[in-house]
């Protein structure tokens, strides 16, 4: 007699029930709201982080090799993670070697800017608005949420269809297509709201995070224009990883009350001076 391929395992299923329950109480810390996190723990997002960093440098370039402009980057972001809220923070703040514009963070505490993105900061202050968005999305564990999310998706997957080992056996590897991807746009809001709480605790002014949106939005418009193509067909880019709005990030920071602070430009430009700006002559034509 044959024995049917496609089984539905009653007990997986319960489990996951089980954890998904068990999940719906978890609080984040520093954001004071529900949390699911539960299949990816503070000790595992240090040892991705610590695994993608090597995969990160080879995608993007490799460190910027200016030790001056990495370090006034990591002296910025230092003020921030000491604001962030995390007990015993440990951030890595590094500047890619490419052209590109862009800002991300992978979990553990890794926090990447482009020299690209660099090259259109207008003040320091734009600069550490960078930096408390993507440290919020570390203190939000918004990698986890999603890593978790698709671990519960792909449980729902195996108990709905067939079930085999080798199917269970890639439930652990799930997220590790999501370490770059864009978050949703309610983990945008709440990464912002936590950025301007950094960026007030650290004496900058949060409307820099506003100023900034506005440049990254004329570059790729002019960049559009330049290509003669349309802004809203561009795939890739900072929004394509970043979906922000100009009114989103204004209303994180009206809710907040955010006063004036710190914007320090001239001496933000001066620590800039240098700075390649495209294509790097090393890396060829």
């Amino acid at each position: 007699m044959d024995v049917p391929t496609r089984v539905v395992p009653r007990a997986l299923a319960g489990l996951a029930l089980l954890l998904l329950t068990a999940a719906c109480g978890s609080v984040n810390p520093v954001t004071g709201q529900p949390s699911f996190t539960l299949f990816m723990s503070p000790a595992q997002e240090a040892r991705v982080g610590a695994r993608e960093h090597a995969n990160v440098l080879d995608l993007f370039g490799g460190v910027y090799s200016d030790p001056e402009i990495g370090g006034y980057v990591a002296t910025v972001g230092g003020r921030i993670a000491a604001n962030s809220g995390i007990a015993n923070a440990r951030f890595i703040f590094t500047v890619l070697n490419t052209p590109d514009v862009n800002a991300f963070a992978l979990p553990g505490g890794y926090v990447y800017v482009t020299r690209g993105l660099l090259a259109l900061t207008n003040s320091e202050a734009e600069l550490a608005g960078v930096l408390a968005h993507e440290v919020g999305h570390v203190a939000a564990r918004h990698t986890a949420e999603r890593y978790s999310r698709a671990v519960v998706a792909g449980l729902g997957a195996a108990i709905l269809g067939a079930v085999t080992n080798d199917q269970i056996g890639q439930l652990a590897d799930l997220g590790s297509e999501l370490y770059l991807r864009g978050f949703s746009r309610e983990q945008e809001f709440q990464a912002d709201t936590l950025g301007v709480r950094y960026l007030r605790g650290t004496g900058y002014a949060p409307k820099a995070m506003a100023s900034f949106l506005r440049t990254i939005e004329a570059e790729t418009n002019l960049t559009a224009r330049l290509a003669r193509v349309d802004p809203a067909s561009r795939g890739g880019g900072f929004f394509a990883t970043h979906p922000r709005t100009l009114e989103r990030v204004t209303r994180a920071i009206n809710e907040a009350g955010a006063s004036d602070g710190v914007v320090r430009r001239e001496a933000h430009l001066e620590r800039l001076a240098g700075l390649v700006f495209g294509d790097d002559p090393s890396q060829g034509i």
